[in-house]
């Protein structure tokens, strides 16, 4: 056994005796830091000097390269886990002697598709072992011994990597954590990591990973594993990090109250040491929770400024519950409360304190990791949360918080998924004939709009749509879906996306054919030259004779010219002739009786029951909730999914 695997075992046993007396714990590593790190850009604006933040960063990479010079051990307990380059790392280091071991929630373990079980087949092949929190081992030789632990829908939350904490040398233990799930769209959803070398605070992380493993050793033990409100206070929670103040904590509250509330713990930080502003990014953040109503509160009185960003899933809930977040109030002199607006999730869960008042008076603090503000990360699941007590590090931190607010108020660029100009990709969805979806990894689709190209819309507002829509929709469904495409710009080269769509010139590749798109679509009528946007000088001409020519004769919608622009009815553009597919997707909180009877799977007796329902719940802030629809289950659900919007 280890010489830092025997002390865990005896803090497993001198823990509950201790823990509400734990000091702080004192430094043993020489050289100590703390590293952030961020993937879309930052407002470099409000740097402090030579403290400019790492942003637009790899943060599959911060991880990748912590795993790759480890030498002793790596612990790993993360939410969900299926990129490629952690998998292979992970078994690579294990063949190199690395010890190896992976906490993982039971949902997404489970419940893996195929990418998730290429990935953990990899990992099966480097006799890797793995636990999730139902206490399902799935041992290194293959198999799985299945176990049944207190559950209750709580979610293994974690997302954090001890590296090199096994051994007796302090001087090579770090921490990574962090909002970022090790996922393919993890990168590309608005996250920060952390990485932190400091053996104390390595430790404390360390004790909690093996208090869900069950044992100190090599191997898991599901009799001694402790998830969610079955877990114990297992380590100190306050640190140095050199001479910067850290404090650690882990989730949920336990079932006797002997664990610390980090909800409590975070409104007396915020009640002590905000002086001047709050700032917020948070992917949720219940408005009725203690924290919520602590900083609500705070800036009532016009001395706390108040800014937060929330990602419009959580955002658009809340205003149509006229909550706080998104009342008249939340915009109003020292309150600046917004939907994000990024590539994909705003996946953020940080909160700092004093980040635009920098002084040696008042200390930033800044307050990050895998804990949502919510009340079911205080009482169900299993998170992790540091609370940093660094100018440096909230400036850091601040950097990116004035980045994401630039892109809520539209006054910077939005980043796009990168895509290559000579990659063909597949076409998932053809929303309209304006706008259709392509796969930039599996499981993340991005728009693309036809560059130089006017479409009618079927989605136009109110639930109507423009003159000759369904028949533009029909043709290019149609024509591209499940065909591949290659996408590029004015020049050949990738193509500006702008307003979450890519702006392209679209190749077709069909059944041996290549169709140049934007081209047909104007010589067939379906659509008129649109000058927006940067294009080639010689497609601009083109384009204007490609309409003309159709114009000339009477092509298209060009049959009748006085109604394009003109807007109909969603169930009036649907003839005895047409798909009911043609006036997909469709507005649930919108839709009259007439135009939800179109959904497959949906009669007049359903289209009744989510008129009521709106009327009883107000509207519909996700395309799920029509599973409370009495009758609307799984399989008409898989119907419905790519045919309803929530707007």
């Amino acid at each position: 056994m280890h010489f830092r695997r025997c002390l865990v075992t005896l803090a497993f046993c001198l823990i509950p005796l201790f823990a509400h007396s734990m000091q702080p714990h004192p430094d043993s590593s020489s050289v100590e830091w703390i590293k952030p790190y961020f993937n879309m850009p930052a407002d470099y604006s409000v740097a402090l000097s030579g403290n400019m933040s790492k942003s637009s960063a790899d943060l599959i990479g911060s991880l990748e390269q912590l795993i790759e010079q480890a030498t002793h051990s790596i612990d790993l307990a993360i939410y969900d886990l299926e990129h490629p380059r952690i998998a292979q790392s992970l078994a690579e280091a294990k063949k190199r002697g690395v010890s190896v071991r992976i906490v993982t929630d039971n949902y997404h373990r489970t419940d893996a598709e195929e990418i998730d079980s290429t990935i953990w087949a990899t990992l099966r092949q480097a006799r890797i072992t793995s636990i999730d929190d139902d206490g399902d081992i799935y041992r290194a030789e293959g198999g799985i011994v299945d176990h049944s632990l207190t559950n209750s829908g709580a979610d293994m939350h974690h997302k954090f990597a001890v590296i090199d904490a096994e051994n007796a040398r302090p001087d090579d233990d770090y921490l990574w954590t962090g909002s970022t799930n090790l996922t393919l769209t993890g990168a590309y959803n608005t996250n920060n990591t952390i990485v932190i070398k400091d053996s104390g605070i390595a430790n404390a992380y360390l004790a909690e990973f093996e208090q869900m493993w069950g044992s100190p050793g090599d191997n898991p033990n599901a009799r001694r594993a402790r998830f969610h409100k079955d877990k114990k206070e297992v380590s100190a929670h306050t640190y140095f990090v050199d001479d910067t103040r850290v404090e650690v904590y882990f989730s949920p509250i336990n079932r006797d109250n002997t664990k610390t509330s980090i909800m409590n713990r975070l409104v007396e930080v915020i009640r002590s040491e905000a002086q001047h502003d709050i700032a917020f990014q948070a992917f949720a953040i219940t408005p009725s929770i203690p924290l919520s109503r602590t900083i609500w509160d705070m800036s009532a009185t016009g001395e706390i400024a108040l800014y937060g960003l929330i990602d419009p899933l959580f955002y658009y809930r809340y205003k149509n519950n006229g909550d706080i977040w998104a009342s008249p109030a939340s915009k109003v002199k020292n309150r600046t409360i917004l939907p994000a607006n990024e590539m994909r999730k705003l996946h953020h869960k940080v909160m700092l304190l004093d980040g635009n008042h920098p002084d040696s008076s008042d200390q930033g603090v800044t307050i990050a990791g895998s804990y949502n503000f919510s009340k079911n990360a205080e009482v169900n699941n299993d998170e992790n949360l540091l609370i940093i007590y660094s100018d440096r590090i909230t400036n850091q931190y601040y950097q990116d918080f004035k980045g994401a607010i630039r892109r809520a108020k539209r006054q910077a660029k939005v980043p796009a998924p990168p895509i290559k100009s000579e990659q063909w990709y597949t076409v998932k969805e053809v929303r309209d004939g304006s706008r259709f979806t392509i796969e930039v990894l599996p499981g993340f689709e991005y728009d693309v709009e036809f560059l130089g190209v006017d479409m009618p819309r079927v989605y136009a507002g109110n639930d109507s749509s423009e003159y000759y829509s369904a028949e533009a929709s029909e043709y290019l469904r149609n024509l591209i879906s499940g065909a591949e495409v290659r996408l590029q710009g004015p020049s050949g080269e990738e193509p500006e996306a702008r307003y979450g769509a890519f702006q392209s010139y679209v190749m077709l590749q069909k059944e041996g054919r290549k169709i140049p798109l934007n081209k047909q679509l104007l010589q067939r009528g379906f659509g008129q030259y649109d000058k927006y946007y940067a294009q080639h000088p010689d497609s601009v001409s083109a384009y204007q004779q490609y309409e003309q020519q159709a114009r000339s004769e009477g092509m298209g919608f060009w049959k009748h010219p006085e109604k394009i622009g003109q807007l109909f009815s969603r169930a009036e553009i649907i003839d005895e002739e047409s798909e009911p597919s043609d006036a997909f997707p469709i507005n649930i909180n919108t839709a009259d009786s007439a135009l939800l009877d179109l959904l497959p799977g949906i009669g007049p007796a359903y289209a009744g029951r989510i008129i009521a329902y709106r009327k009883q719940y107000g509207d519909f802030t996700d395309v799920d909730q029509l599973r409370n629809i009495r009758g609307i289950g799984p399989k008409t659900m898989q119907k419905l999914r790519p045919n309803v919007v929530v707007e």
